[in-house]
């Protein structure tokens, strides 16, 4: 399911990509195209770097948009209380980040592009839409070491754990066509990132609860921290304590 980061029909915001279909269902890039977007999965907000890439897509996509509503928008979104982040940045912080996208218009990192852009005005559920990726693209057609190395990439930083199944759901394949990459080097190689990916998850999730710590008035300390996380990692807590005050 996909979340609006923003209240996209009060504000009158682009929230993904255009393009002109002229009637079609679809668009076909043989050689992909780049596609921004300003709906997030059940995943939240982690870091403040994520926020000022999705600022950088928002200015992309919208450049004409008013850069003090613009700030508005993203004080309310970085604030802990929309839903969409894990902790809450100042405002101060936040509206230089603004003003130095704003200026800098940089075009934003994309992190797979799109062979197969569908008409957003056609209702088509997911089983129509693989149906036709199938028959444009080929359902025998393996994808590319790059097309893989750049859904790895994807879920990496999304911080979701790798696995062939989700592989090959990025990149609209069958599990049996990407099946062939992962020797067992690359699924050991799997296995560190997947640990890493853990291990984010559970920062993230313990530096939420510093937050939740410290707006609530009580003092930082480990036997606190553990009693409202299932974190039992001491060094791993530690860790999150250190990136709290490196952020402040």
């Amino acid at each position: 399911m996909l979340i609006p980061l923003f209240n996209y029909e009060a504000y009158r915001i682009i929230m993904e990509s255009s393009f002109v279909f002229k009637g079609k269902d679809y668009l076909y890039f043989p050689d992909g195209c780049n596609f921004y977007t300003l709906y997030r999965t059940t995943r939240k907000i982690n870091t403040f770097s994520e926020l000022e890439y999705i600022a950088e897509k928002f200015i992309h996509l919208n450049s004409d948009f008013d850069v003090d509503k613009m700030k508005m928008l993203f004080n309310g979104l970085s604030d802990r209380g929309s839903g969409h982040i894990i902790r809450t940045y100042s405002q101060n912080r936040v509206e230089d980040m603004i003003d130095r996208v704003h200026s800098r218009r940089k075009l934003p990192y994309c992190a797979r592009k799109r062979k197969i852009v569908f008409n957003p005005s056609k209702m088509m559920d997911r089983k129509t839409k693989m149906k036709i990726v199938g028959v444009v693209i080929g359902r025998r057609n393996r994808p590319s070491i790059d097309d893989i190395n750049s859904a790895i990439e994807e879920l990496w930083l999304d911080k979701d754990k790798i696995t062939i199944s989700k592989v090959a759901s990025k990149l609209n394949k069958t599990r049996h066509l990407v099946r062939w990459y992962f020797d067992q080097d690359k699924l050991d190689q799997f296995k560190v990132l997947n640990l890493e990916i853990k291990e984010e998850n559970e920062m993230a999730k313990a530096i939420e609860a510093i937050d939740s710590l410290i707006e609530g008035g009580n003092k930082l300390k480990m036997r606190s921290l553990k009693q409202i996380t299932s974190i039992r990692n001491y060094s791993l807590l530690k860790r999150a304590v250190n990136r709290y005050h490196e952020k402040i």
